[in-house]
């Protein structure tokens, strides 16, 4: 056996499996709550989030056997490895967590559209893209395609904001 393969063994038997269950648990709560918050809707409004709900449930249900089967196998503990740590990578996590929380507080003043915007700019800046062009390409076009496919035609009920209270008239429509 080369040593490569003995310390891929190693790593394999070492696992630190809690982190991987940290978006799963998250992620579960999150979906609770809106199948919880949602009952006293009609189907039809919460139809699609319910099925999103459920798939969502069953491969975190996977996620948390496939771990029970490595603990139970031994090949791995619930430690958390080297998340604690600081890194640049924990760094960034951290600004984006900021950022959408960020986003979240100011969407009823920026409205979806300005709000979006700024949160994918933000969100690439962080992440360590530069180019202007690109940036704004980026940001932009998702932007437009939400107003667009969601608010324009859809007729979705986002928060409006200064985007919205100028184009939706415009184009016809009313906020």
């Amino acid at each position: 056996m080369s040593q490569k393969v003995a310390q891929s063994l190693r790593q394999r038997r070492n696992a630190q499996l809690g982190a991987d269950l940290i978006i799963p648990v998250l992620a579960a709560g999150f979906t609770l709550y809106y199948l919880i918050s949602s009952s006293n809707l009609v189907w039809e409004a919460r139809a699609n989030g319910t099925v999103v709900g459920v798939v969502l449930l069953a491969l975190i249900a996977i996620q948390v056997a496939r771990v029970v089967l490595r603990l139970r196998g031994g090949t791995g503990s619930l430690g958390f490895g080297d998340l604690g740590r600081w890194t640049p990578a924990q760094g960034q996590r951290l600004a984006l967590i900021g950022v959408l929380i960020l986003f979240i507080a100011a969407i009823p003043w920026l409205g979806t559209t300005l709000g979006l915007f700024l949160v994918m700019l933000a969100a690439m800046w962080i992440l360590g893209l530069r180019e202007p062009v690109t940036l704004f390409a980026v940001a932009g076009g998702v932007a437009a395609a939400v107003f667009l496919v969601f608010i324009v035609l859809l007729g979705a009920r986002f928060p409006p904001g200064p985007v919205e209270r100028v184009l939706v008239p415009l184009l016809g429509g009313g906020i």
